[in-house]
């Protein structure tokens, strides 16, 4: 009896140190990117209500065409680092995407941007 209660103690408690560890999660990020930590650069082939690009150079294995979803909190820089407006990306730009690193299951994927610098 008493080596079922160890089995059982042992087998409740393994999960919790699964929990515990970091599992090589990054938990540091940039100041003024509000949690967003993955970058990626594309050359902008379709502006629309979704920004369209080829990925250049990108974490985690990205490749191939990606939409961009931009909202009212993602930011817009020029070549020179000052602000911009979102209409002033245009096709054929080469731009660096910031965002959380979620991607949304959908073809081409989606990535929700909090800042786009020009390059």
């Amino acid at each position: 009896m008493k080596k079922y209660k160890r089995i059982l103690l042992l087998c409740l408690c393994l999960p919790l140190l699964f929990s515990c560890s970091r599992g090589g999660a990054e938990t540091t990020a940039p100041e003024d990117t509000a949690g967003s930590s993955v970058h990626m650069i594309a050359r902008v082939t379709a502006v629309g209500e979704l920004i369209e690009v080829e990925v250049i150079e990108g974490e985690y294995g990205a490749s191939g065409p990606y939409w961009i979803v931009t909202g009212e909190s993602t930011k817009y820089f020029g070549r020179n680092g000052k602000a911009i407006g979102r209409d002033a990306i245009a096709v054929g730009d080469t731009i660096e995407i910031l965002y959380g690193g979620q991607v949304m299951m959908s073809y081409p994927p989606k990535i929700a941007a909090s800042r786009i610098t020009v390059k």
